[in-house]
């Protein structure tokens, strides 16, 4: 088992704190959700949970660092392994590997691959990038060679130590190259992000003009592309493209870095087909981290996807070595990685939620004064439309077994007039006030339209399930997003992208002015959803932010970044919990620490549902997640 790795951490000496104008910062432009109907990662994953007996990916081949990983098999059982190889010194040819049973390799390359201008055993001939394919008896290696022409060589498959003879070049200026052989015996270049062009029987030359391969632009006709979104609807991938069938449809993947999660993270993605050429679905997040990975066909049968990660994921499983994915289809047909197995080394790749009787966002937790923990969230979707529903409680002894304790708060008596508006209620937080001895109750009305304001409410009873009074006639604050902070001189209130200010003795307004809470770069720490808590004398302000193409492969990220003082300025954002985005951190009854969790990206490992992330406060500046090996229950 490794130790939790914990995010670097920040010395940070005493900050004066900088006053700011007196006034709510306005929120950022929220884009529109129904943009993203049409994908479907928007109500399923692109993973699926994790089956209750799932392990991590496992590397079947680590003989060497390598890149670009392709991996067939052999007539009669077997597999073939081939790569960019990463080993220092000299780079050349195609590099080889069988195995009987994909545990133990042994070498048997470089290929010996000869004619067309290239010499075997020539060092100065450099193939990055290589596949494998077999088709009969037959074994092909397709490449681009050291002027970027891609080539194929043909070999036996009973003897991939034997020779290969080397095709022309077939395109210039080519990379990541492939080849797919149909049913019928058509021979297929692909290459690229999702460049194909067929080829003549022998596959000595192309047969036709290359075309690329995307998504049918008839699916966006409804939605545009938008912005940041763009990407997604015209390619399926940026690089490694490669192709094989299934029964009748024709599946492209292909890799892209997106920048999800903060970090490097190359993605497989997928896209299918009824012809090599299309019309093609739009493309789906298959296997994340997967890096440049090509599919094979196991055992079973089924379908498994190359894991192959570069280093510079800091969330891979391993890099540099290769596993395999097993591939399912998802309720919609689409394949995904398969429930028995977890892609991604964090805590958060292994939870499972807590509570999944119903849909929740949102979640907000409190340990109260009675030792019991209390949680809310937005429920009813995206929340209930006034004038349904309200704030539903939860109770817990052990942060594992959650009871349903009804609505503690309703629409009636709100005593705000919304017009003929559509208005949900958003992301209700919960929290038990030591120096008052009550609850409060925190929550956000969103008017179509109009925005989102938040209203603060005060429990007359002391205990968490009310009932509750609304702290002053109307809305508290224009915003979103309230969240209720006791530090050692007074009760704050913070809401929106950091807006924060004290209150006064009656809680009915603020007690001085209104600031702004940033990172040391000036910037929020979280978009929403901002939560604080104090550990040791550091304060952590924590916030959501999302990473990669907005919303359909992005990853709905916690940020945080620390002070010694409250309003700062706070460290530059860091990442703090993969997939958290909003939610609360809280300490338990043993002093361990918990941040609410609900996933609300394609990545994460359920959907809509609450759910509890272990956090590490390292060092007195730095919140870690622990990795996969180093789950708490």
């Amino acid at each position: 088992m490794t130790k939790p790795a914990l995010l670097s951490g920040l010395a940070l000496a005493a900050f004066a704190a900088i006053p700011v104008a007196a006034q709510v910062q306005p929120l950022k432009k929220a884009v529109a959700d129904d943009i993203f109907a049409d994908h479907p990662s928007m109500d399923q994953n692109a993973t699926v949970m994790p089956a209750a007996d799932a392990k991590p990916v496992a590397a079947i081949f680590a003989e060497r660092p390598i890149g670009d990983a392709s991996v067939a098999r052999l007539p009669g059982g077997g597999w073939i392994l081939t790569g960019t190889s990463l080993r220092t010194g000299a780079r050349h040819g195609v590099e080889l590997w069988r195995s009987a049973d994909a545990k133990t390799w042994t070498r048997v390359g470089p290929a010996k691959i000869s004619g067309n201008g290239i010499k075997v055993g020539d060092v100065s001939e450099r193939y990055l990038a290589p596949s494998v394919t077999v088709a009969g008896d037959a074994l092909y290696l397709a490449f681009s060679d050291k002027t970027g022409c891609a080539r194929i060589a043909i070999g036996s498959a009973a003897t991939p130590g034997g020779a290969f003879a080397a095709s022309p070049c077939l395109v210039e200026d080519a990379s990541d190259v492939s080849l797919f052989i149909d049913n019928d015996g058509k021979g297929y270049l692909v290459w690229g992000g999702g460049m194909i062009a067929r080829l003549v029987p022998g596959f000595q030359k192309i047969a036709e003009a290359p075309r690329f391969l995307k998504p049918d632009q008839t699916l966006f006709a409804k939605h545009p592309p938008v912005g940041k979104d763009w990407p997604v609807r015209t390619r399926i991938g940026t690089r490694g493209a490669t192709m094989t069938r299934d029964g009748d449809k024709y599946i492209l993947v292909a890799s892209e870095t997106t920048g999800r999660m903060r970090t490097a993270t190359e993605d497989l993605f997928v896209a299918e087909a009824p012809t090599p050429y299309g019309p093609f679905t739009m493309r789906a997040l298959a296997v994340p981290h997967a890096g440049r990975g090509s599919l094979v066909r196991m055992d079973d049968g089924k379908l498994a996807a190359v894991y192959n990660p570069k280093c510079d994921d800091g969330f891979a499983l391993f890099c540099e070595q290769v596993g395999l994915a097993p591939l399912e289809r998802a309720p919609d047909g689409r394949l995904r990685q398969a429930a028995s197995v977890i892609t991604e080394d964090s805590a958060v790749a292994a939870r499972k939620p807590l509570v999944t009787t119903e849909s929740m966002r949102d979640p907000s937790v409190t340990l109260g004064g009675d030792g019991y923990y209390y949680l809310v969230g937005t429920l009813d979707g995206y929340g209930y439309h006034r004038p349904e529903g309200g704030v539903k409680l939860w109770r817990s002894a052990d942060l594992k077994t959650w009871d349903d304790a009804g609505f503690i708060w309703k629409w009636e008596g709100l005593g705000y007039d919304f017009g003929d508006n559509i208005a949900e209620l958003w992301a209700p937080e919960i929290k038990w006030v030591e120096r008052d001895k009550t609850y409060y109750l925190a929550f956000s009305v969103m008017e179509r339209g109009v925005g989102g304001k938040t209203w603060l409410y005060r429990s007359t009873s002391g205990k968490p399930d009310g009932p509750y009074e609304n702290v002053t006639k109307s809305y508290f604050v224009k915003g979103i997003d309230g969240f209720p902070f006791e530090d050692d001189d007074g009760l704050y209130f913070l809401w929106g992208g950091g807006s924060i200010g004290k209150l006064n003795a009656k809680r009915d307004g603020f007690d001085g002015p209104v600031r702004t809470l940033v990172d040391a770069d000036g910037d929020h720490v979280g978009y929403e959803g901002n939560g604080l808590i104090k550990v040791n004398g550091v304060y952590f302000l924590t916030g959501a932010e999302w990473h990669g193409p907005l919303r359909t492969h992005g990853t709905y990220d916690m940020m945080y970044g620390t002070s010694k003082t409250l309003f700062g300025p706070y460290s530059q954002r860091r990442m703090g919990a993969p997939h958290g985005g909003h939610g609360t951190a809280f300490k338990d009854k043993q002093g361990n620490y918990w941040y609410t969790m609900f996933g609300n990206d394609p990545t994460a490992p359920w959907r809509m549902q609450f759910g509890l992330v272990p956090i590490d406060i390292g060092d007195p500046a730095s919140i870690g997640v622990p990795r996969i090996d180093a789950v708490r229950d």
